[in-house]
């Protein structure tokens, strides 16, 4: 949320931002935008901790190539659940250890920007022709009171004619 994410940004640190175009398995593209900090080092004396301008984009290019991999090889369902526990996150931080010790990596938006074609038949495959599940019988009647206005007044009508 913005409150979160206002709350990570603070003075002597660097934001580095990066976004991806991903196109899933499943023929969805959707477009990951990543947001992380540089950190201090244990033993860090100064008080500030910049990135030079040739590290953020290492980093940056680091992101955006473990965005796409992580995306790209699973459905669109498989990479939600990877987002809620923040994996790709933690793998980006994993990565960029060597170039620049990174914080706060999180996956903050994701916006759906094309969606597949809609097939019917894909459709049909997947699920069948319809004759397993059709559902249960009502344990307990409906009462009246519980009845459809709809189908009263129609009822209704049809016994006034």
């Amino acid at each position: 949320t913005r409150d979160k994410q206002c709350a990570l940004i603070r003075k002597g640190q660097t934001l580095i931002e990066g976004h991806a175009d991903v196109k899933t398995t499943d023929g969805f593209v959707v477009r990951l935008f990543c947001i992380s900090f540089t950190k201090r080092r244990q033993e860090q004396v100064k008080s500030n901790c910049y990135a030079r301008s040739a590290q953020i984009r290492k980093i940056r290019k680091k992101m955006v190539e473990i965005m796409t991999k992580e995306a790209g090889t699973v459905q669109l369902r498989e990479l939600v659940k990877k987002l809620i526990p923040e994996v790709i996150g933690k793998e980006i931080e994993k990565q960029t250890q060597g170039i620049f010790p990174l914080k706060d990596t999180h996956i903050r938006k994701v916006k759906i920007i094309k969606k597949p074609k809609f097939d019917i038949t894909k459709l049909m495959e997947l699920h069948g022709d319809g004759d397993g599940d059709a559902g249960v019988t009502m344990v307990v009647q409906e009462s009246e009171e519980a009845q459809n206005l709809l189908t009263a007044s129609t009822a209704a009508a049809g016994d006034d004619e």
